[in-house]
């Protein structure tokens, strides 16, 4: 069983995070009255960057405000984690890009779901 999944939108990406105490887990990344979008923003940037998956400018990033789009990126990122259910315990990371042609998008603008 998938312990509950937290959503962040972060208008270029959809994040999903799976963590029993995913506000405690944020709160200890965030910088004071920082937005919880922008302290998952600088995480997944700086993940992907560090470990040389992909450097992002979050500048030239395709912006999606589409509710419906969005709501699929949430229910591709539940479909894939319900169906690969993280093994250990610790806090997991999944997101689905969104309307990122460059990267490559279904035919909703989705990409494949990617655990950071």
């Amino acid at each position: 069983m998938v312990s509950t999944i937290s959503y962040i939108n972060l208008s270029w990406a959809v994040v999903g995070i799976i963590d029993k105490d995913v506000h405690n887990s944020i709160q200890s990344m965030k910088y004071p009255d920082e937005p919880i979008e922008v302290t998952i923003e600088r995480y997944v940037v700086g993940y992907l960057g560090f470990w040389h998956i992909v450097i992002i400018d979050t500048e030239k990033m395709n912006r999606c405000n589409n509710e419906k789009v969005i709501e699929l990126g949430m229910k591709k990122l539940e479909e894939h984690i319900t169906s690969h259910p993280p093994i250990a315990t610790l806090p997991k990371f999944y997101i689905v890009f969104i309307n990122q042609p460059q990267i490559g998008c279904d035919a909703h603008g989705l990409s494949d779901v990617f655990c950071v």
